[in-house]
């Protein structure tokens, strides 16, 4: 299945019940993240890994939204866009069009092979925000640069999850932001 026709219909199931947590649009608790990922081949050498990392790096590093972190597992690379302040949606419709929009952003990034890793669906919500004045909550977000990911100067920290964490806090540096 093709990069566009899968996140696509990731995007659309959010209208399916179950499929994303109903506290993700309930009007209550404040999003926390979207997050995609970029499979990892098994049995890739060390320095194969550390040259598709930094390219991944260099690629996200450029995009009008720029990802918080990059998570690697034995199975993949999970890029991690975190909300600004308190974003939140009212209903399952709204989420869904957040999450299309969020697709459609990927489909833009020319980064190939990136996917929308469903399992941010299932995260528990950032905060429920009842004692926030309303004027701090925004009720529209959309996946643009002034609701998720990192400022500009803003380094995308890298975490390395695998069982031989192969690499170490300085092989590698960050064109934003310094070593990582």
């Amino acid at each position: 299945m093709s990069e566009k026709k899968s996140n696509f219909i990731k995007a659309i199931k959010v209208l399916n019940p179950g499929y994303a947590r109903d506290d993700h649009y309930d009007g209550i608790h404040a999003l926390y993240r979207l997050a995609a990922y970029v499979p990892k081949e098994k049995n890739i050498s060390s320095i194969d890994l550390q040259m598709k990392l930094s390219t991944l790096i260099s690629q996200l590093s450029n995009l009008d939204v720029r990802p918080n972190a990059i998570h690697i597992s034995e199975s993949m690379f999970e890029i991690i866009w975190y909300t600004k302040d308190f974003q939140m949606v009212m209903s399952r419709g709204q989420y869904a069009g957040l999450v299309m929009d969020f697709s459609l952003f990927l489909k833009n990034s020319l980064i190939q092979d990136i996917y929308i890793h469903d399992g941010c669906f299932d995260d528990d919500p950032d905060s429920d925000v009842r004692m926030v004045s309303n004027d701090l909550v925004n009720f529209f977000p959309q996946f643009n640069h002034q609701c998720f990911g990192a400022a500009n100067d803003q380094p995308i920290e890298v975490r390395d999850f695998t069982d031989s964490c192969a690499f170490k806090p300085n092989w590698i540096s960050n064109s934003v932001g310094g070593v990582l």
